[in-house]
């Protein structure tokens, strides 16, 4: 049912239970008081009728009848008039008539003359349900009044709120163009007023919206596209080494954002050296992602000149920290595998130790940091560090991501946690332990990790001679 028919009924029903109220209220007066009001008339007629008739009695019976006729044509309510002797009863009231008895001092001496009028009650009645009528009809005329103006009020406040009210239906299904028309000076005009200022600031927010958004949007497509890029620079399958044992290299990175900052390679540095490189870079997203294809570009184009991976770093460092206004650093290993040997060469710029998982289970923690973080100090330098791969054994590199990854109460993982972690992935090869040392970091971090992870896994495998 709608606002404008539910005003129109409650206007009608209230207005016509007033009437109804008014009428029972005159209608109860009339049955309480209607005998006293009879009462009240008659002796009122009978006090102005009684000195008249008992002066023209005085004069005789003949002026006595022509002043009563002229009394009953006056009133018609006087029905008689007679003159009653001193010992005479007065007459009883009928249901047709009400007697009164009026005693008047004669103006010859000092006795009195009674003088009884009858009046008509069916007269009497009449005048006063004709004013009883008359009050009733003038209540009626002021009720159907009250509710005609009632009823163009409700309709002309609720015609100027209908509009305002199709209006918000357009701004909710998304029309911010909607404006009101501002009439008068009242209460409804100043909320014209209100929702036409509202619609102008959300048409405007609505495009700020929009803008964003759209910016958002191109935002989002290129850091897709950055994204497609840095997976692009990831390296494919291990290169081959014909004259020796077959070489297993395995990575999973999982970046909190589109772009990430830790990165990782592989590449021949010759016909008997693997060069490996994993790098994470502080902080996270674009600029992190920015420093590290910079970095990876360096290291990359110095190691595959031959220079043994201390030198490597020291000259990418001088090369990177000289243009480094943001002063952006990563932690770093390069390290330098001969295939032919098992034996690792690496320069570890302040990022966690690698482990080897030996062939009975055992977990070594190798290649220690052997000088400060990358990229921002401009004459650093590394010692390098060396350690033996054998076959079937596996060295795990990983990033700050794995080690510090918190579980549900806060607690970090660290070095005696992933060293427990690794003893149970001992068994697998070596795709499935980079996916399992993945898998179980993001597990144990839940649903908000706080960093990107990186993982490496190489292992040598035996050959057949072996």
């Amino acid at each position: 049912m709608s606002i404008r028919l539910k005003t129109i009924i409650g206007i009608v029903l209230i207005q016509t239970i007033a009437l109804a109220i008014v009428v029972w209220a005159n209608l109860h007066v009339l049955v309480q008081s209607n005998e006293q009001l009879l009462a009240e008339q008659a002796r009122a007629v009978a006090m102005l009728s009684a000195e008249p008739a008992a002066r023209a009695n005085q004069e005789g019976p003949e002026r006595f009848k022509q002043e009563v006729r002229r009394l009953k044509e006056s009133d018609p309510r006087i029905t008689q008039i007679m003159i009653l002797e001193p010992d005479a009863d007065e007459p009883q009231s009928s249901t047709n008539e009400l007697f009164r008895t009026v005693e008047v001092q004669n103006d010859t001496d000092e006795s009195t003359t009674r003088v009884a009028l009858a009046l008509d009650r069916s007269t009497m009645r009449s005048a006063l349900d004709s004013a009883l009528i008359r009050s009733i009809a003038i209540a009626g005329l002021e009720i159907l009044a009250s509710i005609a103006f009632s009823l163009w009020l409700a309709g002309w406040l609720l015609g100027r709120l209908s509009g305002l009210q199709i209006a918000s239906q357009r701004v909710a299904d998304g029309d911010f163009s909607q404006r009101l028309e501002v009439e008068g000076n009242d209460e409804i005009s100043d909320t014209a007023i209100a929702f036409n200022t509202m619609t102008v600031k959300l048409s405007s927010l609505m495009e700020q919206v929009r803008n964003e958004s759209s910016r958002r949007e191109s935002i989002e497509a290129e850091l897709r596209v950055a994204r497609e890029i840095q997976d692009s620079l990831h390296p494919a399958a291990c290169p081959l080494f014909p004259e020796y044992p077959k070489v297993e290299v395995e990575a999973v990175d999982d970046p909190l954002r589109e772009v990430a900052g830790d990165f990782y390679d592989w590449f021949a540095v010759d016909d008997r050296r693997l060069a490996i490189v994993i790098a994470d870079v502080a902080g996270k997203g674009v600029p992190a992602g920015l420093f590290a294809a910079a970095c990876l570009t360096v290291i990359r184009t110095l190691a595959q000149t031959g220079l043994d991976p201390a030198d490597v770093l020291s000259r990418a460092n001088r090369q990177l920290s000289a243009q480094n206004r943001e002063q952006m650093f990563a932690t770093l290993c390069l390290l330098h595998l001969d295939v032919s040997t098992g034996e690792i060469r690496a320069a570890v710029a302040g990022h966690p130790s690698a482990r080897i998982i030996r062939t009975d289970g055992k977990i070594d923690r190798v290649l220690a940091r052997t000088g400060p973080i990358f990229g921002v100090i401009p004459n650093a330098e590394w010692e390098e560090t060396e350690c033996r791969l054998e076959p079937q054994e596996r060295l795990v590199l990983v990033t700050d991501g794995v080690l510090e990854a918190r579980n549900e109460q806060g607690v970090m993982l660290a070095d005696d946690g992933f060293d427990q972690m690794l003893s149970g992935v001992a068994h697998l090869d070596t795709k499935e332990t980079a996916r399992r040392i993945a898998w179980a970091v993001r597990t144990r971090e839940g649903e908000q990790p706080s960093d990107d992870l990186t993982v490496v896994v190489m292992c040598r495998v035996p050959s057949t001679e072996d």
